[in-house]
């Protein structure tokens, strides 16, 4: 994915407590999870891990943005995390399928070459069995 060049650069890199496998509502009030924010406190890709993670839409568990999340739902913040930092933006689009076509077209922009390529042959598909008469 362009533009996530940053993520091997973040002070979290590579530690897996910031995303347990076992993300419990109990395990994320431990004290070691919270202090884990603090890793958070001075990092300039809090932005930018939000806005790649969409913690509130995939409803994540662990810690993403100096934020702890459960379910999608933000339990605690680090010192000196800004609001702004919370939007998500729209949802990502998967690209190369019919319903990648679709996001194109609500959000009034032009389809990637593969939701177009996609778009066409689900097209041609119901061309075909309207003609087979199924």
């Amino acid at each position: 994915m362009s533009g996530t060049w940053w993520v091997s650069d973040a002070p979290c890199a590579g530690d897996m407590r910031f995303t347990p496998n076992d993300a419990s509502e109990d395990l994320l009030r431990t004290p070691q999870t919270h202090q884990l924010l603090t890793v958070c406190e001075g990092c300039p890709y809090r932005a930018r891990c939000i806005a790649l993670v969409l913690p509130r839409h995939s409803r994540f568990d662990g810690i993403c943005g100096g934020r702890l999340w459960h379910d999608g739902r933000l339990r605690a913040t680090c010192k000196g995390a800004d609001p702004d930092e919370l939007e998500e933006g729209p949802a990502p689009i998967a690209h190369g399928t019919e319903s990648g076509a679709r996001t194109h077209n609500r959000r009034g922009e032009r389809a990637c070459v593969l939701c177009r390529e996609a778009g066409r042959l689900a097209q041609a598909r119901r061309r075909e069995k309207r003609a087979s008469g199924g």
